[in-house]
Formats: structure tokens, C-alpha cells, sequence
């Protein structure tokens, strides 16, 4: 378990589990796990440094939450912050070293405004595949009668 997706799955399980069962209970710590969800959900949107520092805070919010079920005999909830818990210091040790995607360029490093001054569809992969042979015209005649 050392990619992002199987430790964010983890956690985002152990966020939910408590946030489920402590609003089920009507606990105020229900306020804690849906701050945790959403903490980690801002997780997929941070890398390197930032991402360890993010994954540091959620812990120690995991903990807290942890503390306030067990104090209050909420123990699903209290499992639930754990497993989240868990998942966030992989986040911390595994974290910076996740790879990413960066921006790909498309073929030929065209600039989309540039292909549009010059009439083509930067959206456009292939034009040549296109159903009109690739003119980019398209029939307006009533019934695409030929004429």
C-alpha cells in the first residue's frame, strides 16, 4: 500500500465510517470526520512538501476526533478516525514521494489560439477521420440531399 489511491481510499473509508456513524449517533464529532473528508479530498490537489505538512494536520485532526469518540464510548467512530489515522501517516511518510503527471502538451506543441486563427479545430486530434473528409464543413441542405 504505498500508492496514493489505495492510502487515500483507505482514508477517505476511515473519514466516512466515522462521519456515518457519528451522525447516526448525533454526536458533535460528526463535525470533526466531515472535516477530515473534506481534508482529505483537498489531499488529491496537493504534492510534495505541501502534501507531508496536509497530511500531518488531518493526523492530528484524526486523533482529536479519535479522542473525543473514545471519550464519549463512540467506538465505530472511534475505529473509523483510526483507520483514517493510519492512512494519513502514510500520507506523511509516502506522500512527497508519489509521483505525478505534469501537464501534457499536445502533439506538436501547438497553441490552441494559434490553430484557431488559422480556421482549425485545436480540439481536433485527427481532422483527416472526420465524416466529411476532413474539410470541416458540414451539409446544411434539408435532408443532407446531394445537389
Amino acid at each position: 500500500m504505498t500508492g496514493r489511491w489505495p492510502v487515500t481510499l483507505l482514508a477517505i473509508v476511515g473519514a466516512l465510517t466515522a462521519g456515518f456513524a457519528a451522525q447516526s449517533s448525533g454526536s458533535g464529532v460528526q463535525a470533526v470526520a466531515w472535516a477530515l473528508a473534506a481534508g482529505i479530498g483537498l489531499s488529491l490537489m496537493v504534492r510534495g512538501a505541501g502534501l507531508r505538512v496536509l497530511g500531518a494536520v488531518l493526523a492530528v485532526l484524526a486523533l482529536a476526533g479519535a479522542t473525543w469518540a473514545g471519550q464519549a464510548g463512540l467506538w465505530l467512530v472511534l475505529a473509523g478516525f483510526a483507520v483514517a489515522a493510519a492512512a494519513e501517516v502514510g500520507v506523511i511518510l509516502l506522500g512527497p514521494r508519489w509521483a505525478y503527471r505534469p501537464r501534457t502538451q499536445r502533439p506538436g506543441g501547438d497553441d490552441p489560439w494559434a490553430a484557431m486563427d488559422r480556421g482549425e479545430d485545436p480540439t481536433d486530434d485527427d481532422p483527416t477521420q472526420r465524416d466529411d473528409g476532413g474539410t470541416g464543413e458540414q451539409d446544411m441542405r434539408p435532408g443532407g440531399a446531394s445537389g
